[in-house]
């Protein structure tokens, strides 16, 4: 069962539920909400389920809640993002940020169930280089201005 906790203004803390869940929804205005839920399994993997949209007005607080994620002892830790409805600059560098964390850590995480609009941008802006499992053969065709210009093409 994950529990989930309403947060308004600019914090979002996960709270520890029943069995180890952590749940916390940032909602700044109305059509801009983001939930966010961790469930632990037996096993200890931790899934992330992000529903919603990031983006500038809930960064801060979905890259805290992440951290923290991230900072709690268990195994791995798997973001879900096929809920994810909308991310922008903000929230992309909210999902670097994490990576990167994760990785400074020793806490391996991946991703999961990205849109193919936010995988294209992930592929153009190169952020798909932090999370490997989303890379994806038919972007590869996508010529990036960083790449056109050191071909001499731009």
């Amino acid at each position: 069962m994950t529990s989930a906790n309403r947060v308004a203004g600019d914090r979002a803390a996960p709270d520890r539920g029943i069995d180890g869940d952590m749940g916390a929804v940032i909602d700044l205005a109305q059509p801009l909400q983001l939930e966010l839920a961790c469930q632990e399994a037996p096993d200890g993997k931790v899934t992330v389920r992000l529903r919603g949209e990031l983006d500038i007005a809930t960064a801060d607080q979905a890259y805290s809640y992440l951290r923290d994620v991230v900072d709690n002892p268990g195994g791995p830790v798997l973001m879900n993002l096929s809920e994810l409805t909308f991310c922008d600059a903000a929230g992309l560098g909210v999902l670097a940020r994490v990576a990167g964390h994760a990785r400074r850590s020793g806490r391996p995480l991946t991703m999961t169930a990205a849109r193919p609009a936010l995988l294209r941008i992930m592929h153009i802006t190169g952020l798909d280089e932090a999370f490997p499992e989303v890379r994806n053969r038919a972007l590869s065709v996508i010529r990036l201005p960083r790449q056109a210009r050191a071909a001499g093409l731009g």
